[in-house]
């Protein structure tokens, strides 16, 4: 029997990415984020979801988009990354989607060298690119995040999520 892969789909810039569910805590419309200084440059800052404060990525450079501004129908999915929650934000939440394991390509095949894709599988209107959480932060970057949430009480944080 072959192994069902269970993806949130989500869009940026028009380009369909997706996570695996299980990666997945939730999503949340988008809320005020709060600017920190000497974030890390994938951070874009903070919000408080229910007095827990996560840090937002802004996974749009290493996808090589353009910046945007956050608009009233921006999302933010919720994540789990191997001791780290994250928040991401991204244009849209389009759905879930199955694959088997033998739907999606490797990235070795079509991108080598991408340690945050885990791989590509097709769609009828596109290509859906299939991404490893743990793989959008660098050490440093980690590094830097767990030093921001480490002194997150004496900073300020916009209205709760």
């Amino acid at each position: 029997m072959r192994r069902m892969e269970k993806l949130l789909v989500f869009a940026v810039s028009g380009l369909h990415c997706a996570l695996r569910l299980a990666d997945v805590e939730r999503i949340l419309p988008a809320v005020e984020i709060s600017p920190v200084p000497k974030a890390p440059g994938i951070v874009l800052g903070l919000i408080n979801v229910h007095g827990r404060i996560l840090p937002v990525l802004n996974i749009r450079p290493l996808l090589r988009l353009p910046e945007t501004e956050t608009g009233l129908n921006d999302r933010l999915i919720l994540t789990r990354t191997a001791g780290l929650p994250l928040a991401i934000l991204v244009d849209d939440v389009t759905g879930l989607a199955e694959f088997s394991e033998q739907d999606i390509i490797g990235p070795e095949a079509l991108y080598p060298g991408i340690e945050y894709l885990e791989g590509v599988a097709k769609l009828k209107d596109g290509i859906l690119y299939v991404y490893n959480l743990d793989g959008f932060l660098s050490s440093e970057e980690r590094a830097g995040i767990e030093d921001l949430l480490s002194g997150e009480r004496a900073m300020p944080v916009g209205r709760e999520a």
